[in-house]
Order: C-alpha cells, then structure tokens, then sequence
C-alpha cells in the first residue's frame, strides 16, 4: 500500500508540474518573451543605433533604442557624408595614424583615414569646454578667484597652465582665452568652477552637450582633457565640434585669436601675455596652392601624442581637418598642411588658370 500512494504522489506531482510549464509557456508566449534579458552595464555614452544594427534584442533594450532614436532625432548637428571621390589618406609621410577633412559648408567628408575610430583627444576637449562655458555664462567681465584647491593639484600633474596664482582674482574672458591660447589647465579649472560649481558638474554638461549636438562616439571625463580610458572621441566628431564652436561668435573670436593679455592683478601688474600655441606652430608654414588656416587648437598627452583641429578658409570655401596620433609637434602641423594641400578640391581654379593660358 505505501509503494502504491508513493506512486500515486509521484503521478499527481508530475501532472502540477506539466501543469506549470503550460502556464508559464502560455505567459511567455502571450508576453513576447523568450527569455529573461541579463542585466549589463550600459556605457556613459551608448553606440548609436545606426552602429547597433548587428545587436540582438538581448544586447540592447528596447527602451535604450528608442532613447537613442529620440535623441538622434533632435540632435543639432548631421553627420556628414562622403563625397563620390572621396579619398583614403595613404601618404607615406602623413604620420599620423587617425584623420579627417571636412568641407564645412557642404557638409561632407572629403578625405580620411580611420575618422571614425575612437581617439584620445587630448586639449581638444578644450573646445567642448569654451562651448559649454560660453553658452552658460552670459557676463565674460564675471570674476573667479582661484584657491590652492585649484592650482596645487594642477602643479603636482604637471598640466599645462597659464600661470594663474592661488588668490588670484580674474575674468571669465581670461579663463576663456588662457584654455584655448596655451592650453591652460587653471583656465578651464576656474572655467568648470565658474559654470557648474564643480570640474565633475561641469564635465556632466559637457556630456550633456555632446548628445544634444549628437555626438555619438565621444565622452569625457574631465574639462582640459588629461588622459583618462573613458575620455574618448574620434576625429570626426572632434570636426563637427570644432566647425559648431566655431559657428558661437565668442568661440570662434577666442579660437581664432593669436594673443591675448589677460587682466591686471597683483599677482600679475601686467597681466600675463598668451601667444596661441597654434600661431606659433604654424609661423614660418603656409598652405600651398591657397588657403588661410585661421585658428583652432592643439593637443597633446603621452597615449594620444600629437593632436590638431584646424579650420581652413578657401576662397569661399571653408574646411576642418582633425589628425590625431601624430609623432610630433610639428610633425602635426605637417600632416594638417599635407591634408589641405593635396585634399582641398582644387579644380574649378586649375580650369580658370588653364583657361586664363589659353586666352
């Protein structure tokens, strides 16, 4: 007998599980549902979704996608395509190992070489952060005065700076200006300071601003662009930003400049002189076959070596070219030279010279 109800246990537990399996079959197939989707980490910035279309459901949540298309959708800037002859860069003395060259006005991609592969960016960051200062402040006459808390940690790094002191009382343009002209780390310190109260609020705007413009492969994890593994771009998106900043009237005044002196202080009775970094690379170099490289900014750590976004004005044309990874500092002035000399379409004026000839 008890061999008997043992079975009989057996039978009834075997059928409530049938039982449940059916119920839970039902659900799953009435939801949707598979499986259950593990929880991943999700990266500060996402891959857009147009690089994500060899994801699986599994890899990527439906509600991140529709974010990304939401923001995509209204983002500030388009993403350039490129032109029907368009070429690789595959000079054997452009040393650089990453690069772009943008026509501004068309919104195309003219030539490159691995542009949309992620970069160190180095000072470059600096121009994210003139856009987010610019935009958020509205008086560049406002004062900020640096504490040891601001300077001493940048001494000990060894960043570059303007020479800024501990108690010393300057303006937002002089922050402005000392970022851009000689790279100052005490510049945009006092810049991040100034806006958000904080380097690390300051650098959640900065992110902020890159999704709003659109920026789908870049994040940052500082504002003067001291080496970091998450603090990453690529050389296209360093173009787009460089050719938006330079669209801000006060930006494109700041990044276009070759001096600049910054206010009397009593640590400073003269202030203190900036001489653009740029200028003076690029004196002594011109662009053969036409052209005026007008400003931009420079860039270098040891992981990211040498790295430079220029704009270019060409008749009236405009271009941007961003290298970076290139093996010096001059090296880097080369290869931008390189780019716009053989890359810059150049025919309409070849016909008008040849037909000139002809006359």
């Amino acid at each position: 007998m008890s061999k008997r109800s043992g079975g009989g246990v057996a039978v009834i537990a075997v059928l409530v599980g049938i039982i449940i399996i059916a119920i839970g079959t039902a659900v799953l197939f009435l939801t949707g549902k598979s499986r259950i989707i593990e929880n991943k980490n999700v990266p500060a910035i996402a891959e857009s979704v147009a690089d994500s279309s060899s994801l699986s459901e599994s890899d990527l949540d439906s509600s991140v996608v529709d974010s990304q298309v939401d923001s995509m959708s209204e983002a500030l800037l388009t993403y350039p395509e490129d032109v029907a002859d368009y070429k690789d860069i595959k000079d054997k003395d452009f040393t650089a190992d990453y690069a772009v060259l943008i026509d501004s006005q068309d919104n195309t991609v003219v030539a490159g070489k691995n542009y949309e592969k992620k970069i160190y960016p180095a000072s470059l960051t600096k121009i994210m952060t003139l856009v987010v200062a610019a935009e958020n402040l509205e008086d560049i006459d406002e004062t900020y005065k640096f504490s040891a808390d601001d300077i001493d940690p940048l001494v000990e790094m060894d960043a570059s700076r303007a020479g800024f002191d501990a108690g010393e009382t300057v303006t937002i343009e002089d922050l402005m200006y000392s970022s851009i002209l000689v790279s100052g780390a005490d510049g945009t310190t006092g810049l991040a300071n100034a806006v958000a109260g904080s380097e690390k609020n300051f650098v959640d705007m900065m992110n902020e601003k890159a999704e709003e413009l659109g920026l789908k492969n870049t994040h940052f994890e500082n504002a003067n662009g001291l080496h970091s593994k998450n603090h990453y771009s690529t050389c296209e998106d360093m173009a787009l930003l460089l050719k938006y900043a330079m669209e801000n009237e006060l930006c494109n005044k700041v990044l276009t400049a070759n001096t600049y002196t910054t206010s009397k202080t009593s640590q400073h009775k003269d202030g203190i002189e900036l001489t653009s970094i740029l200028a003076m690379r690029l004196d002594g170099y011109y662009v053969e076959g036409g052209g005026d490289i007008v400003g931009g900014k420079t860039g270098f750590t040891d992981e990211a070596k040498y790295t430079l976004a220029t704009k270019l004005e060409y008749g009236d044309k405009e271009y941007i070219c961003v290298t970076a990874r290139s093996d010096k500092e001059f090296a880097a002035i080369e290869d931008t030279i390189l780019v716009y000399e053989k890359y810059v379409p150049r025919e309409a004026e070849t016909a008008e010279e040849s037909s000139s000839e002809a006359a």
